[in-house]
């Protein structure tokens, strides 16, 4: 058996996911749920939003209340001579009633907007997890890229022995062995832009998790989920997503808005009690002094028509633009569900290309060129060529793989 093909099943096991070895992994392994756990729980921009839409929860109750009773006193410096007697002060308490209904269109309005803002809250959740996500594949894919990096270095090393064996006894050239050392620093290039680039995941995930500080110092796994078969992910999408939903819930407030300035067309009614307090005087024979109560009732009259029509002009428009919010809004969901399963069946077709045909016949290819290389039948070069080859399906594989997680 030649050397590569022995060193076989070694490869294949660095190639796997890294999810398969989810049982032997260490302690300090960092999985991607607890990384959105923590995106939840910690994340400062999600906790703001959140704590935004418990704010405006807490408004229906303060707009959904009669206004507060006036109450006003009169005191007479100089005494009033009334038919009854000297009346010395009067006491008013008036109470502003809306327009009926008014008020349950006000908690109505408060409650969509709070709820908009709560699937807003969701939203953002989502686009939080949707980054942290994507900065996990690529550190799963930093991570098994560096690896399989490293191992090419080694066997890069083992053929430089080999080739200056060779070059020694006279059966290679020297350029055999420039040749690997030029690769090898390549490869130590390539290291370089894999660390940039995890890096940046991590930095990325310390944005999402609120942890400047973070660093890690174990694996990361990652196993890609089964891809959905069912046909209508795009209806479901739109009844689920919390963008559609918060569309509709601007729509409910602008329905709220439109009728409250329909309201506003109508008067608001006050009712009062006016108590008199009165002394009895020497005249006339009716001034006994006794007190006076009073019973009021008030209007206040919506004279400005203008304003009005033009608020409720502005309310109807605004109820028709949370209308296309909500048709973008479901075509967006729409769209993004078809490219998104679109992107990941070519991506497990791709996986499944790599795995099922291109790595074997890289196998098959390195293997062939290493017997000829070892018989005289290909130069160095060829054999180095088809351990490159195999070295890039590698990294193919990984690629496709973080494409399709």
């Amino acid at each position: 058996m030649s050397p590569l093909a022995a060193a076989r099943p070694a490869l294949l096991a660095l190639l796997a996911l890294v999810g398969a070895r989810a049982h032997a992994q260490a302690p300090d392994t960092l999985r991607l749920g607890a990384v959105l756990d923590a995106l939840y729980a910690e994340n400062p921009a999600l906790r703001a939003a959140r704590l935004d839409a418990r704010a405006l929860a807490r408004r229906g109750d303060q707009v959904a209340t009669l206004p507060d009773p006036t109450a006003s006193v009169m005191v007479a410096p100089y005494p009033i001579l009334t038919a009854r007697g000297t009346q010395r002060s009067q006491w008013r308490v008036e109470q502003m009633i809306p327009w009926p209904g008014t008020l349950g269109l006000r908690r109505d309005a408060a409650d969509a907007q709070a709820e908009a803002a709560r699937l807003g809250a969701d939203a953002t959740a989502l686009d939080l997890a949707r980054q942290a996500t994507r900065a996990y594949a690529d550190l799963v894919r930093t991570q098994e890229a560096a690896s399989i990096v490293r191992a090419f270095q080694a066997r890069l090393d083992a053929f430089a022995e080999a080739a200056a064996v060779r070059y020694e006894v006279g059966r290679g050239p020297q350029g055999a062995i420039l040749q690997v050392q030029l690769e090898r620093q390549r490869l130590e290039e390539q290291l370089i832009a894999l660390d940039r680039e995890r890096d940046a995941a991590v930095l990325t995930l310390a944005r999402v998790i609120d942890r400047p500080g973070l660093a890690l110092s174990g694996p990361v796994v990652a196993v890609a989920p089964a891809l959905p078969q069912a046909d209508d992910l795009a209806t479901t999408a739109v009844q689920t997503r919390p963008e559609v939903a918060r569309a509709q819930a601007q729509i409910d407030a602008a329905q709220a808005d439109v009728a409250l300035a329909q309201k506003a067309f109508y008067p608001d009614l006050g009712v009062g009690i006016v108590y008199t307090d009165v002394a009895a005087a020497d005249m006339p024979p009716t001034a006994t002094g006794r007190d006076a109560l009073g019973l009021m009732a008030s209007v206040r009259v919506p004279l400005d028509r203008t304003s009005r029509r033009a608020g409720l002009d502005e309310a109807r428009l605004r109820e028709e633009a949370a209308r296309a919010r909500l048709d973008a809004a479901r075509t967006a969901v729409q769209a993004d569900v078809a490219d998104a399963l679109s992107d990941a069946r070519r991506a497990a077709e791709a996986v499944a290309l790599y795995e099922q045909t291109l790595v074997p016949q890289a196998e098959t290819t390195v293997e062939s060129a290493l017997a000829g290389y070892t018989t005289g039948a290909l130069d160095f070069l060829a054999f180095l060529d088809a351990e490159r080859a195999r070295f890039q399906v590698a990294l193919g594989l990984v690629d496709a793989r973080a494409r399709l997680l």
